[in-house]
This record gives C-alpha cells, structure tokens and sequence, in this order.
C-alpha cells in the first residue's frame, strides 16, 4: 500500500499546533522534548518519502522494458531525473542550514540534545533574520521559490494549475503581506527552528515525490502504480500523531501503520501498548486513550503476514513518546509589559489548544477589547489590574499586570532640550513644544502653559508669561532683542497628556551664540 497522504498532512498540523504552544513567555523543557519528538517523527517519515519516489521512479525502467518504443517515458524519464537532482541539491542546503544552525546555538548537544542552547530565542533571529533582514531565512525561501519555479517549469502547460495546487512546498506568508522567514523563525527556540526546516525537507521530498508521480502517469498509463510495476525492498513502522502534546481531559489519537507493505489489510495486524488495532483500507491502525498528566510512550508491534507462506515478519515501532499537561494560557504585552493610562495598549493572547475565536477575556480594572487574540486594554487608575482568561468553561488563569501613567515629556526648542544656540535659529521660534522621547506608543503632550526669564548680558532681566505652546508678545520682544552670551530660561512649563491630567515638567535653558 501507498504511504497515506492524509498522515503527513496531519504531522504538519501538528508542528503548527505546538508552534502556536510556543508563545508563553518561558519555554519549558516539556516543549522543547515535544519538539525533538515531532523532529524525529518527521526525519523518520522522511525516510519512507523517499521510498516511495525511488519507487516511483524505478518504474520508468520497468516501463520502458515492456515499451520500448514508447518515446514519452525517455522524455519524462529525463525530466523526472533532472527535477530529482534539483531537488537533491536544496536537500543538501537546507541539511547545511540545519548544521549551521547547531553551531550558533553552541553546538551539538549532550545525552541526546540536538543543540546546545535549544531554548535560546535570540539564536534563530540572529541566524535567519538579522537586523538588516539579510540573512539565511530570506536566502532560504529564495532557494526554495527558485526550485518550485524551476520545477513547475517541467510540467504540460495543461496541468500547471492542478500541480501547483498539489505541491506542498509553500512560502507565502500566513498574513497579507506579511513576512515568511519573520513568521516562522524570528523569537522562535533553535529546536523549534530545526523542526521547522525538517518540515520543510519533507515538503520538498512531497513535492518531489508527487511530480515524479505526476510525470510516471504522463507515458501512457493513466492509472496510478500497481503493486505488479513496483517492487518495494525495505519496509519500516512508523507512527504519526496529530499531536505529542495535549491538554488534561482531551483524548491522545495517533496513526499507526507500516509503509510499503501489502494493500490487503487481512495481512497486517498491529498491537500499541496491549491494544489490538484493526487497520482501515488504508492499512493505518487508530490509537486512543484518555491519560493524566504526564510522559507516555507507545510501544507496540506492526506483524506483516505473507499470503504466499503464511510467515509473519515483525516490525517493532519506534520510540515515540507524548506528553499531557494541564491547561495553560500566554497573555503577552504587543509593547512592554506594562499597561499605560490614556493610550491603547495592545495585546496578544492565545491558549495552548484553544481556537482564538473561543476565548473568553476579560479584565479587573480596565476594559479590554478585540478578539482572534488580538486586543486592545484601556486603563485609567495607577496600580494592579489583572487580565483573566478562559475558554470552553475552563479557566487559564489570570495575569496581573502594572498600570502605570506616561512618563513625562521634554520641553524642546527647535527640537533641543536647551544648551547653546544660535541667534538667528532662535529669534526665527515660535514656541516650546513637549516631546515625549523613546516611548513606543502614539502619545502627544499639549504646552499649557510656561514662564520666560531672560537673563541679557550686562543688562537686568526680565520675565514673562505664555498661555499655550506659543511666545507671548512680551516673549518674542525679549527673543528679537538676543545676541551671543544672553541667556534664556523656560519654566514652570504646565503639559496636559492623553490621559487628561496636567502636570509641570522641568525646565530648560538656552545660551544665545
């Protein structure tokens, strides 16, 4: 029987899911096995990928031996060989890629440890993005669109838009207009960044194997391989889930089955941890179970019956084990870690194997808003408040947080904060304008109010007085009057927020050049 499609589809669900399990703020060791597992699942479904396009592909010479002057299985013999040796060469990238990466997360790892540094999130940001965003994560989806193109180009222009909708190997950004290496390697675990790339080999392997597929049916012979064509010389068990880490009180499912074994489904028999499974006309066993919290592993048999001598081969499965914890939710500022009175303050939240859609927010002091975990808060009292969140009747906790006022302004002059200045550019002001620096959200100060005094060189002072941002009358007399060495200084300077509260800021003083 064939490798079942609907397997591997499910393992990429499954990396995705636990890459959404990712956005708590610490990684615990829990995850980062969880990743090696699914890493390791994948590699070895790999395995069975290329099985099957070397089968595929030994069929041309079992075709052209029964039709030899047929001349499209040359043509499509040659093509299928040219787009295996591209392929070949983007495996050999990405499998360099991955070396490099272990080597900037501190090397290979000890007592079965990929890497290192497996949970360091700077390393994949440094390695696939940078600051210039310039680095292997935008060469890589380079190479992989050129390869996709390179190898849609072998393909009848009649079948072009049925084969890319078959190809798996996909770099678009989940977002409009959004950015692929971002989304999947930037603050991401290396673990997770290996697993990533593993997946991305198996995509290029699928797509590899369904083309060669594609160009087998395309020498005459419409139906897809019969078992009489091909002849299968290596068997392996293999188990895939739709996912290694669950929630407590929702069910573990894992597929079971043997590749590249007989179709009859009477001559496979499986058996998971005591439980006998009956194979579906896919030869692919179900295992369920409804364990605590906790690491399980399956240990299990897959027996292969030979209807000519009735002899039954043994196939153990390989280590595969699966993790349950108890219910957790992330709730992670978009900005800082602090919410700020009189601005939005957004906000992502998601909880590990719940629908954004299903979950339910909200807060103690304050007002939130959104969904499809993104959210706007909307604070007004300084302290404490706490975000709660719960879905399906459950509760993920709740997640204080500091509610705290802007900081204030800097009173500025031709956007200096005071110091030295030259006459020309100071008589040519208006007024005083307050700057809120380094602070990442939208806020603006309005001036009230503030005081002149005006210190002229040999000469008595004088003082003045502004309502509003802009010089007074009596200001912009002082100011037409300054020459080099008089001084001036701008106080009692009153500024109203966004929060609505007035407040006096610091002053500041200019030396006339």
């Amino acid at each position: 029987m064939s490798i079942p499609k609907e397997n591997r589809q499910q393992m990429i669900n499954l990396m995705y899911l636990v890459l959404t399990a990712l956005l708590a703020l610490n990684v615990s060791s829990e995850i980062l096995n969880a990743f090696k597992i699914i890493n390791d699942s994948i590699v070895s479904s790999n395995k069975l990928l290329d099985i099957n396009t070397e089968t595929s592909y030994a069929a041309f010479a079992v075709k052209k031996a029964k039709e030899p002057a047929n001349e499209k299985i040359t043509e499509y013999e040659g093509r299928a060989t040219k787009l295996i040796g591209m392929s070949k060469d983007l495996q050999s990238y990405i499998a360099g890629v991955q070396q490099d990466l272990i080597n900037e997360a501190g090397g290979p790892g000890e007592e079965g440890a990929i890497m290192k540094r497996q949970d360091d999130l700077d390393a994949s940001t440094r390695f696939f993005i940078g600051e210039q965003k310039n680095k292997k994560g935008y060469e890589l989806k380079a190479k992989i669109d050129a390869f996709k193109a390179e190898a849609l180009k072998l393909v009848d222009t009649a079948d072009l838009k049925m084969m890319t909708s078959r190809l798996p190997l996909n770099t678009e950004p989940q977002k409009k207009g959004g950015d692929w290496a971002s989304e999947n390697f930037y603050q991401m675990p290396p673990i997770a960044s290996m697993t990533m790339l593993t997946k991305l080999l198996a995509d290029v392997k699928g797509t590899e194997g369904q083309l060669v597929s594609y160009f087998y049916q395309k020498i005459g012979d419409a139906k897809e391989l019969t078992p009489k064509e091909i002849v299968f010389d290596a068997f392996s068990a293999q188990i895939t889930a739709p996912t290694s880490y669950i929630l407590q009180g929702e069910k573990f499912e894992a597929n079971v089955f043997l590749a590249a074994t007989s179709s009859k489904n009477e001559n496979v028999s499986i058996n998971v941890n005591g439980q006998t499974l009956r194979p579906d006309e896919n030869g692919v066993g179900k295992y369920t179970a409804s364990p605590g919290i906790g690491e399980y592993e399956l240990k299990g048999t897959i027996n292969l019956r030979n209807p000519n001598t009735g002899a039954i081969t043994p196939y153990p499965l390989p280590p595969f084990k699966y993790t349950v914890a108890a219910p957790f939710a992330t709730v992670s500022p978009t900005k800082m870690n602090v919410f700020y009175i009189g601005v939005d303050n957004p906000v992502q939240i998601s909880a590990a194997g719940v629908s954004a859609s299903k979950l339910n927010v909200t807060m103690d002091n304050g007002s939130i808003n959104g969904s499809g975990g993104n959210y706007t808060v909307r604070v007004t009292t300084q302290g404490t408040t706490n975000v709660n969140v719960s879905a399906n009747g459950k509760s993920y906790g709740k997640f204080p947080f500091r509610v705290k006022l802007i900081p204030n302004p800097i009173a500025k002059v031709s956007g200096m904060p005071g110091g030295r200045i030259n006459a020309g550019v100071w008589k040519a002001q208006k007024g005083v304008v307050a700057d809120l620096e380094n602070f990442d959200f939208d806020a603006k100060f309005e001036v009230l109010s503030f005081n002149m005094f005006y210190q002229p060189k040999l000469q008595d002072p004088g003082i003045a007085s502004a309502s509003g941002p802009y010089f007074s009358p009596a200001m912009q007399a002082f100011i037409a009057k300054a020459k080099p060495g008089d001084i001036f200084y701008l106080e009692e300077i009153k500024v109203k927020g966004p929060d609505g509260l007035s407040r006096k800021i610091p002053g500041v003083a200019f030396k006339i050049d």
